[in-house]
C-alpha cells in the first residue's frame, strides 16, 4: 500500500479572500504560509503517508514546499478540484493506490490527527473530515485513488458524501480538532484564537495570538 498526499494551494495573492475584513494583504499572505507549513509538518512526520505533492501555480508556494520536503507540482489551470486531479494523476504514474488530500489551511493540525485519520479510514474507499461546521471538506482518504472525483466548494462534505452512495462506495467520517478547524472566515479566526488562548477574548481582537504564536 503506497499513500500520497495532495495539498492543493492557490496563488498567495488570490487566497483567503473572505478575511479581507480582517487582515491585510500581507496578513492573509503569511497566513496562508504559517498554516501550510504546519500542514506540511504535520504530514512529514507521518511514517503511514510515503509521499506529499504540493500542487500550486505560485512560485513562492512551491519554494516553501520544497524546503518542507514535499513535492512541488506546478499548476497550469485553476481551481482546488482541478490541482487535486493533477496530483492525483502524478500519484497514479508513481505507484499510489491510495490519497489523503488535506487543505493548506488547517492551523491545528498535528501528525496525530494525520495517523488517526488514516488508521480509522480502514478498509472504507472514502473517509472524510468535515469542517467544525460540517458542511465543508477539510481532508479526504480515497482508496482507489479514483474512489469518488474532488467536489471541493460549496458543502463538499455532502457533495462527497453523496458521491460515495452514487457510486456505492463505503464511507467514512472522522473528526478531530486539527482537521475541524480551518480558517476561511473572521469568525474562523476568533474560534481559534479561543481555543489556543483557552479563554474568550472580545471580537475586537481576535489575530493577535494567532499570528504571535511561533
Amino acid at each position: 500500500m503506497s499513500l500520497h498526499a495532495i495539498v492543493p494551494v492557490q496563488r498567495l495573492e488570490q487566497a483567503k479572500s473572505r478575511l479581507a475584513v480582517a487582515l491585510s494583504p500581507e496578513e492573509r499572505r503569511a497566513l496562508v504560509l504559517r498554516s501550510l507549513a504546519t500542514v506540511l509538518h504535520a504530514l512529514s512526520g507521518s511514517a503511514l503517508v510515503d509521499a506529499t505533492l504540493v500542487v500550486t501555480p505560485d512560485p513562492e508556494v512551491s519554494e516553501h514546499a520544497t524546503h518542507a520536503g514535499a513535492i512541488a507540482l506546478e499548476q497550469p489551470g485553476r481551481g482546488l478540484n482541478e490541482a487535486i486531479r493533477q496530483g492525483r494523476e502524478y500519484a497514479a504514474e508513481h505507484g499510489a493506490d491510495a490519497l489523503l488530500i488535506v487543505l493548506a489551511d488547517l492551523p491545528l493540525l498535528t501528525t496525530i490527527d494525520i495517523d488517526n485519520l488514516l488508521e480509522a479510514s480502514g478498509d472504507a474507499a472514502v473517509t472524510l473530515a468535515p469542517d467544525r461546521h460540517g458542511s465543508g471538506t477539510n481532508a479526504l482518504v480515497l482508496r482507489p485513488l479514483n474512489a469518488i472525483e474532488p467536489a471541493f466548494g460549496v458543502d463538499s462534505y455532502h457533495a462527497h458524501r453523496n458521491e460515495a452512495e452514487q457510486q456505492q462506495r463505503s464511507s467514512r467520517t472522522f473528526h478531530a480538532r486539527g482537521t475541524a478547524y480551518d480558517v476561511d472566515t473572521a469568525d474562523d479566526l476568533l474560534a481559534i484564537d479561543r481555543l489556543l488562548a483557552g479563554t474568550v477574548r472580545s471580537s475586537a481582537e481576535p489575530r493577535a495570538l494567532f499570528f504571535d504564536r511561533g
